[in-house]
């Protein structure tokens, strides 16, 4: 089948092509129009002989010679019935005088580490989505959006990041439809999936040894596929995390089948993107595995992990270009870490756009041959790495180097709609200690950094961090304050603190810590462009997200380094229901859930905050705080934000742009578990005025 037929007959139920490349040849085991089944490898070039092996149940192992359709690729077509969905195979392969039993490097369903695939039939899945996918639904997300479609722009992304194994008790597929609830009635349009990609057991994601398969502990395909469709049905996109930048290590098995490996990264084995003429069947290899999960699985968009680690500008050219042939209206999320390089989301030239199979792979071509100019990469959006290091530093003080300067943080926000603004994701709590936001900023505001016990100096940081989780998890859970003082203190030192704090000290610097939190969100949310919300933040939830992976030998040095070990334990304190607050501080939760909804709700009914532009930026240094002003044709906002532990009750002067305004939103708002002493119920009408802010707060006034 042409690719180009998914594009005229998709409609969720008939037409279920499994990998596209450019010219309609599918790496992989998958089924054809008449229910035979093809298989296409990609092995070494010195290869003599391939070997399919079936292994039907309870019968012997059939065994059937493949055909070499060019160096590289093997192939061969059986007729219906020889083997049906779930189904086990291999390939033999003769190299080097040698008989190698591998596992299909594109296996769809694997539920076995080494050896054995299962062949899947995307055909059997009963979508119900179809209206979902012919764009009638004013609710999905699509880089092709416009006035007559009436579909959403990417800027209007409002995403939560999860993950399968932490999001809920049971951390599966199934189990995380229950969750999807409760994202969508606090009015996330969006979901963000960590890899699934099969792992060695439980793991981040992001070392992924089958790129094609959904993680065997989480669930089958099946179930993936029944938690997108649910997410459709109740109108949230589902953004799938991709790793093309490296794979394993733990039980990788691709450098024993094929040219796809040319050494390692500082995460694995780097894949072989332009170092032979192999290279071009590695690129459709990985770039296959990214249209899976959009064809197959009907996800909206794709995050594509640390893409300057591919090595390769001209794969990802070359990924967007198909996805946006195939898929025209994927959306595309770089998490580049190339400091907001403007290559990366900078938009093909008209020249490349192509709109017919022979001129699309005429240009496919051109990218293999590295013959295209790289000053456009085409992603739709990228991870914003500045923004978020000057929010953290602005309200811990200090962050990865970067203190806290309201004028530098003016400066990240620079084309700031074109990018995705968060606080922390996975990779802020997990890869330095394990500790969210409120956590660290309780450890600032106790200094109990310079409260530590003997310790390493390069490890105080780590350890006041979960000396801070402790306090805080022991405080809203209603321990601390059951203790007597000695065991107060006895605590304390259990954590590694010389000194001991009442249960007043830790409940005012946990207060404060939240409304920093608070401040964060909001002004994560005061900013146009697509915005993300870490799982478990948007309740001020106080659970570890630690890294973790089971590792085949043991961790890596590095991986030691973190002020605790990245096995099972981490995997189990990630848990978001690892803490249960008590009745007296729970409210604290649903505040923070209040405001987070009410936020989600701001942006929706506001343009300015989504496809708007920054018009102007206000920064009062010596009170530390900033304003912005964004707008879009007749929709105006303007936001102030106070990063100072001081109050003002309508004495706070700053100069509006010129109209008459309307507070919409506070902080301060006693549902959102603030004091409401500080809110504006009279407009605003004079250029220069003077307005009630919140120490710590953020407030949103609208022209009218």
């Amino acid at each position: 089948m042409e690719s180009s037929n998914y594009l005229k007959n998709i409609n969720g139920n008939n037409i279920y092509p499994c990998i596209f490349s450019t010219q309609g040849k599918c790496f992989g085991a998958y089924f054809m129009s008449d229910n035979s089944v093809m298989f296409r490898l990609l092995t070494f070039r010195e290869v003599k002989n391939v070997i399919l092996e079936i292994k039907p149940k309870n019968n012997p192992v059939q065994k059937y010679d493949m055909i070499q359709e060019s160096a590289y690729v093997w192939y061969l077509n059986l007729k219906e019935g020889i083997i049906s969905h779930g189904g086990r195979y291999r390939f033999l392969i003769d190299y080097k005088n040698e008989i190698t039993a591998v596992k299909d490097p594109c296996s769809m369903w694997q539920d076995e580490y080494f050896k054995w695939s299962r062949i899947y039939n995307h055909k059997l899945f009963n979508w119900t989505d179809k209206k979902w996918l012919q764009g009638e639904n004013y609710c999905r997300i699509s880089r092709l959006s416009s006035e007559i479609n009436k579909l959403t722009p990417v800027e209007a992304l409002r995403i939560y990041e999860m993950h399968i194994g932490t999001l809920t008790q049971d951390g599966t597929f199934i189990s995380a439809k229950k969750k999807l609830d409760e994202i969508a009635q606090l009015q996330f349009n969006a979901i963000e999936i960590m890899p699934v990609e099969n792992t060695y057991s439980f793991n981040w994601g992001y070392d992924g040894v089958d790129k094609y398969a959904p993680n065997h502990t989480y669930g089958t395909p099946d179930d993936l596929k029944e938690l997108i469709n649910y997410a459709h049905k109740l109108g949230l996109n589902v953004i799938m995390d991709i790793v093309p930048n490296h794979l394993g290590p733990d039980i990788a098995e691709l450098q024993k089948t094929g040219p796809y490996i040319e050494g390692i990264n500082c995460f694995g084995y780097k894949f072989n993107y332009e170092n032979d003429e192999a290279s071009k069947y590695v690129r459709d290899f990985i770039i296959g595995a990214a249209l899976n999960w959009v064809i197959n699985y009907h996800c909206d968009g794709l995050r594509v992990d640390m893409t300057k680690f591919m090595c390769s500008d001209f794969t990802m050219k070359q990924m967007v270009a198909e996805i946006n042939y195939h898929a025209p209206y994927t959306f595309m999320i770089a998490e580049d870490g190339r400091d907001n390089d403007n290559r990366v989301t900078n938009n093909f030239t008209q020249a490349e756009y192509e709109e017919n199979e022979i001129k699309h792979a005429q240009f496919i071509n051109k990218i293999k041959q590295n013959k295209v100019s790289l000053a456009a990469l085409g992603f739709d959006t990228e991870w914003d790495f500045p923004f978020h290091k000057q929010i953290a530093s602005s309200v811990l003080g200090i962050w990865d180097c970067r203190i806290k300067n309201l004028c530098n943080f003016d400066y990240s926000l620079r084309d700031a709609q074109t990018r995705v603004k968060y606080i922390m994701s996975h990779d802020e709590i997990g890869n330095i200690d394990g500790t969210r936001l409120i956590s660290k900023i309780l450890a600032k505001e106790l200094n109990l950094e310079g409260y530590m016990c003997d310790c390493k100096p390069d490890l105080a940081c780590k350890l006041a961090a979960h000396a801070a989780h402790k306090l805080s998890v022991s405080f809203i859970t209603g321990e601390y304050e059951k203790m007597t003082p000695e065991q107060q203190k006895e605590f304390c030192l259990k954590n590694n603190l010389a000194v001991c704090f009442s249960a007043e000290q830790v409940f005012e610097a946990y207060k404060k810590a939240v409304r920093k939190h608070k401040l964060a969100l909001g002004k994560v949310y005061s900013i146009p462009g697509a915005k993300m919300v870490f799982q478990g933040d948007e309740e001020a939830n106080l659970s570890y997200f630690k890294f973790f992976r089971k590792f085949s030998t043991g961790p890596e040095p590095y991986l030691r380094d973190k002020g605790y070990e990245p096995g099972l334990s981490a995997f189990l304190d990630s848990k978001l229901t690892s803490i249960k607050p008590s009745n007296k501080y729970s409210y604290i939760n649903e505040a923070v859930r209040n405001y987070v909804r009410d936020l989600n709700i701001l942006c929706a009914q506001n343009i300015a905050l989504t496809s708007g532009h920054i018009e102007k930026t206000i920064v009062h240094e010596n009170s530390d705080t900033h304003a912005i002003y964004a707008r879009k044709i007749y929709n105006e906002i303007f936001s102030v934000s106070n990063f100072s532990n001081v109050s003002y009750k309508e004495n706070y002067g700053i100069m509006f742009p010129k109209g008459k305004w309307k507070e919409i939103f506070n902080s301060d708002n006693t549902k959102y578990a603030g004091e409401g002493k500080y809110l504006n119920n009279n407009n605003v009408k004079e250029q220069f005025s003077y307005i009630s802010l919140p120490a710590f707060g953020i407030t949103f006034f609208e022209k009218v």
